[in-house]
């Protein structure tokens, strides 16, 4: 049978005129046209551009892109009551290569999700059972909104794989959309079977593998864990065994762990997680972090996941618990029984000694930047990471850095949205109200202006200013995400284009409360530096008084 012929009858019809072709069986593997050898490693390739285009239903894009938690929704722990993201279908271009009825849906927590750039999911096998593209089922396309730099997440992936430790492969790609273009994305590795083959050995991927969001191994944490092989069966009672070899005492901990979880394969990865300054992984945030009950061995591994947040100094939400990552509950047990104190601390010195090399990794930004046309701005905070890493890790490990212990409560995640009210407003040429229901059920309309538009720090700054009551101003802060900006809606969108509203006293700012789950509409596409028309209505998540947001 001929290559068009194949492709036609998995496809539904050979490629388009004009230079692109339906990927042939030399690229796909399917139930008719398999292999056996694995030639993923050309979707990586360090130095290569993968050139995307995505082409997809109109309203099924716009339904997509803004999907997503809110900000009121995850301050009010409503986010595991989120629905899964909705999938949809799309012809998808790799380069030359075009593949039809992929399936497609949007991915990200909280902050990276964006409606303008969102980050997707693509599965070739979802609708053509056994479709493979150089043995990949499927492809991550990362937004990279929380590194501007390009750089996080395939250095901190290429240094823990220089560790020995299992981490997802990782390049770049230019992704459009329906014929707009998006800008570079980081292409990582799915942490699927594949890759579980890939890392554990040909034979292993039938052992239950956690995604953790929020999660962490207590009674309660673990229901943050969401499985992702097995699902039928749904068997997370290994999960159990961790959880009660975590109930003894110091003296009968490292035995009855080493059981059930790689201890020296863990510390490695603990370490690893603070060389990289992955404040928001396992061990600093108990987030972004795979682990896999292995069969074989019977014990539980850790991968990195998330780590475009990596490759920094400080913590956002505990900037007294760096740079020695213990939040999680292991790593607090651990860190507080001396013998795995020094095991730790000995580890990151080696590791530091046999991988990290700041000439190397300056030299690495050097290539993305040129790979990636990144602008030298974007690059500074990353220069500053590898220059400054090194000498921050021994001097906490000699004690020189006091640290405040802190470790994560074992506690559910219980959904309450009493405080989640409502706001809106309305503004012509500058001028007009908002208002909103505060915690006793009250309106409060507040006369304000309308800054003009004006770009601040890689976003679209355009405040609302009340009117001076004598004792303060009620202000509202809009950030509206750049590449969203003169679009005549922008969707409230995770951290990206988000509202907080405060009380502002000339000296302090008193947090009301932030927006989420609504939108702004203008009457014309806003212009930096004109006053604007437009109208806003969504959701208001109200600060109560000693909340740390």
């Amino acid at each position: 049978m001929s290559i068009c012929l194949i492709a036609a009858a998995l496809l539904a019809g050979c490629g388009p005129s004009g230079g692109s072709s339906v990927a042939t069986n030399s690229d796909l593997q399917t139930p008719s046209v398999s292999s056996d050898v694995d030639t993923s490693d050309e979707m990586f390739v360090s130095n290569r551009v993968l050139d995307i285009d995505i082409q997809m239903d109109a309203g099924d894009y716009d339904v997509m892109r803004i999907e997503g938690r809110s900000l009121p929704k995850v301050f009010s722990g409503c986010w595991k009551e989120y629905p899964d993201y909705t999938h949809f279908k799309a012809t998808v271009t790799v380069d030359d290569k075009v593949l039809r009825d992929v399936d497609i849906r949007k991915k990200g927590f909280l902050g990276s999700i964006s409606a303008s750039r969102p980050s997707v999911k693509l599965n070739f096998g979802t609708h053509v059972p056994g479709r493979r593209l150089k043995s990949l089922e499927r492809m991550t396309l990362n937004n990279n909104r929380q590194d501007p730099s390009n750089t996080h997440q395939c250095i901190t992936y290429q240094l823990f794989r220089d560790a020995g430790l299992s981490a997802p492969r990782c390049n770049f790609a230019r992704v459009s959309i329906n014929g707009r273009n998006l800008g570079i994305y980081t292409h990582v590795e799915s942490v699927k079977k594949h890759f579980l083959r890939r890392s554990f050995g040909e034979a292993n991927d039938e052992g239950n593998l956690y995604e953790a969001q929020v999660a962490d191994f207590g009674e309660l944490l673990k229901e943050n864990f969401q499985l992702k092989t097995n699902e039928l069966m749904n068997d997370r009672s290994d999960l159990d065994l961790v959880v009660s070899a975590l109930q003894a005492d110091d003296l009968n901990l490292p035995n009855l762990l080493s059981d059930i979880v790689d201890l020296d394969a863990f510390i490695d990865f603990w370490a690893m997680e603070t060389i990289t300054g992955h404040w928001d992984g396992a061990a600093g945030n108990a987030n972004n972090y795979f682990v896999y009950h292995d069969p074989v061995s019977g014990k539980f591994h850790y991968i990195p996941w998330g780590t475009d947040g990596a490759m920094e100094l400080g913590h956002p939400f505990r900037p007294n618990g760096v740079p020695l990552y213990r939040y999680g509950r292991i790593h607090s047990r651990l860190y507080n029984i001396p013998e795995y104190r020094d095991q730790y601390h000995t580890r990151l010195l080696e590791l530091l000694d046999e991988i990290w090399d700041a000439d190397t990794l300056n030299a690495e930004v050097d290539r993305i930047q040129l790979l990636t046309d990144t602008p030298e701005e974007e690059l500074a905070s990353s220069r500053q990471f590898i220059d400054a890493l090194e000498e921050r890790i021994r001097s906490a490990v000699a004690g020189n850095i006091p640290q405040t212990e802190s470790t994560i409560v074992d506690e559910a995640t219980v959904c309450d949205d009493s405080n989640i009210t409502s706001v809106s407003g309305s503004f012509i040429d500058g001028n007009g109200s908002f208002e909103y229901v505060d915690l006793a059920g009250n309106l409060v309309v507040v006369p304000a202006w309308a800054e003009a538009p004006r770009q601040e720090d890689g976003d679209i700054v355009m405040n609302l200013i009340g009117e001076d009551t004598g004792a303060y101003r009620v202000i509202g802060l809009i950030d509206i995400e750049e590449s969203d900006f003169g679009s005549e809606e922008v969707w409230f969108q995770g951290v990206a284009t988000m509202m907080q509203i405060g009380e502002w006293d000339g000296e302090n700012w008193n947090r009301i409360g932030y927006v989420g789950d609504g939108s702004i509409v203008f009457d014309e596409p806003a212009v930096l530096g004109e006053p604007t028309t437009m109208s806003f209505s969504a959701e208001l998540w109200l600060r109560i008084p000693g909340q740390r947001f």
